[in-house]
């Protein structure tokens, strides 16, 4: 009889271990998080180096939350915060996108500005650029203060390089970069940073987004590791990366 009650128990126990390592699995699902290709954020040729694809293999291995990074054009980042199917991403903050998606914390501030040749203009300022043409990135909105600008000629670019390749040539007269990204970008495109002058045009802070729809944004306890990786070991990661990539 004891013999039967202690083999009862253990097949039970066996049940009840298989059905748990089941919905471990389950919850063990990785997430699908997407970044998009802008240096230096992400760069699109090696889309593993950046500060945001870093950042967030760091963040997510930090937490205990298995994630598959991907790269997507920035429109498809957006609408994948929308749906679901993007469970993460680093953004500006944007009133449209709190209602689809929460911000879980603030990891750093962007610098958006334009770069400029110092032997065309010396300096430049906002007051200056009527009758320009410069290159803005296709897909963002960083430097959307400028379509306030008497005269302007926006140009879209598709990247950052294709900007400094027409700057180089004096297609553009001034073109899309930010902080981080301005030195190291310019040194990769064969440039010398003494030869171009750089105007600020907004500072805005940057922010992990969480979908609402997704499996992630209905899970507190996994939202609160997060937020502990990012007000913790996450600051000194970020750091390190925006010195990097600066």
């Amino acid at each position: 009889m004891r013999l039967l009650s202690t083999s009862i128990r253990f097949l039970l126990g066996a049940l009840c271990a298989a059905g748990g390592g089941h919905a471990g699995a389950g919850a063990a699902e990785p997430v699908n998080v997407y970044t998009v290709p802008v240096a230096p954020w992400t760069f699109p040729a090696t889309p593993e180096r950046g500060v945001a694809s870093e950042y967030l293999r760091y963040f997510f291995d930090a937490a205990g939350i298995p994630a598959t990074l991907g790269t997507l054009p920035y429109l498809r980042v957006i609408n994948g915060l929308r749906d679901g199917s993007n469970a993460a991403a680093i953004l500006i903050p944007d009133a449209e996108r709190d209602l689809f998606a929460l911000q879980l914390c603030q990891v750093t501030t962007i610098r958006s500005g334009i770069l400029y040749k110092k032997a065309r203009y010396g300096s430049l300022g906002l007051a200056q650029l009527g009758g320009l043409t410069v290159g803005m990135q296709r897909g963002t909105h960083a430097l959307d203060k400028l379509l306030d600008v008497p005269g302007l000629h926006p140009y879209l670019i598709d990247s950052i390089d294709q900007g400094l390749r027409m700057l180089r040539i004096d297609r553009l007269d001034a073109t899309f970069i930010s902080n981080p990204g301005s030195s190291s970008l310019v040194q990769e495109a064969g440039l010398s940073t003494a030869d171009y002058g750089w105007l600020e045009v907004q500072a805005q802070p940057v922010v992990v987004y969480v979908s609402r729809k997704g499996a992630l944004g209905r899970d507190p306890a996994a939202l609160q590791r997060l937020r502990a990786v990012c007000t913790g070991s996450g600051r000194a990661v970020m750091e390190r990366l925006m010195h990097q990539y600066r």
